[in-house]
């Protein structure tokens, strides 16, 4: 066996090296980052070690018993060359991600780590595939340590505080997801619950949630301003949990931050920003930006039952290192809402983008 140890940039470059070196037949024994140069610690570069083997089989020949041709017998043909080997029976199948190559079992991944919520670490992720794939051999395990990876950054939180509120730009389903709120505390966790609404631009979210409110049982208020936002929690007191809905607006509009701040005390509560999973990842940051004035405990992200793409909760989470709250997955009041738990939001995008 010939065993080679191989010290490259990353581990695509190395594995460029070990094909020319030993061939396609060669086994991945091992390998590991490594830091190279620099002195007393300082200034060294990362780099990839690979330990590869490739077996050797040593040509035998063997004794032809010579056959006695006349030469003006032997007959004559023309010589046939033999074709060079081409580059499509050298190399393994392959598919392209952007300048790094992925192997063809791994293809899956390769819209994942396109997504735009993985930019920032597309190349430790790739790094991570394929030497977890070559060490393994084995598909489960990468999955696995994919999302072990993407465990880590992702928290998630429950509320501290007896009043929650929920904010957000408009259609991304605040109304909504504030009965479910309700009729969970209501009903599952037996509190005492109030709501208040300060959505004064829309009748129908009136309406709606007061609908919510008659069939949960559960008073509810309305504040058309800070004083009369002050009077409702007050008359709330006595409730265990004061759930607060705000107006919905566009996230362009530079003046709504400013006029849900002089509306909202925002003081011994727990603020949650409602996204919706249906949405562009650059424009879940913009909305996330627009309300980094506001004290945020977390994030509340809805219609995860209507898109296959949930990479936005991890850039979002990772980026702001805000936890999620919870996750919504459809229309129904109560049922459609979900409690997860950090590993069990990566195994669902990592799934969810599988299929």
């Amino acid at each position: 066996m010939m065993v080679k140890r191989i010290i490259a940039n990353s581990v695509s470059e190395a594995m460029e090296l070990v094909k020319q070196d030993l061939g396609n037949d060669a086994i991945i024994l091992n390998t590991r980052q490594i830091k190279v140069g620099g002195l007393f610690g300082l200034f060294a570069q990362k780099k990839v070690e690979l330990v590869a083997s490739v077996e050797e089989h040593p040509v035998v020949k063997t004794a032809q018993p010579v056959k006695q041709i006349s030469a003006e017998l032997k007959p004559t043909k023309p010589a046939v060359q033999s074709r060079p080997p081409t580059m499509e029976s050298l190399s393994p199948k392959i598919v392209s991600f952007a300048s790094r190559r992925l192997p063809e079992a791994l293809s899956a991944y390769e819209v994942l780590l396109a997504e735009p919520a993985l930019q920032h670490e597309a190349e430790a992720l790739y790094d991570l595939l394929v030497s977890t794939y070559y060490k393994t051999n084995d598909l489960s395990q990468v999955e696995q340590a994919f999302i072990t990876t993407l465990t880590t950054p992702i928290q998630v939180t429950t509320a501290t505080s007896r009043f929650i509120m929920v904010t957000g730009p408009t259609g991304v389903g605040k109304t909504t997801t504030l009965a479910k709120l309700a009729a969970y505390y209501r009903l599952t966790k037996q509190q005492t619950v109030g709501l208040i609404t300060t959505d004064t631009y829309r009748i129908s979210a009136i309406e709606q949630l007061r609908t919510y409110a008659d069939i949960i049982d559960i008073p509810l208020r309305v504040a058309y301003d800070l004083q009369e936002f002050e009077q409702a929690k007050a008359e709330l007191s006595d409730c265990d949990v004061i759930l607060v809905d705000t107006a919905g607006r566009n996230f362009l509009d530079a003046g709504y931050v400013e006029q849900l701040k002089k509306r909202h005390d925002f003081s011994d509560t727990d603020v949650f920003l409602v996204l919706s999973l249906t949405s562009k990842y650059r424009d879940l940051e913009q909305i996330q930006q627009r309300f980094d004035q506001v004290p945020l405990s977390g994030f509340i992200f809805t219609k995860a039952d209507e898109t296959t793409d949930l990479w936005s909760i991890y850039g979002l989470v990772k980026k702001t290192q805000l936890p999620v709250f919870c996750l919504t997955t459809g229309q129904e009041v109560p049922e459609d809402i979900i409690w997860p738990t950090s590993a069990e939001v990566s195994r669902m995008i990592v799934e969810r983008g599988l299929r």
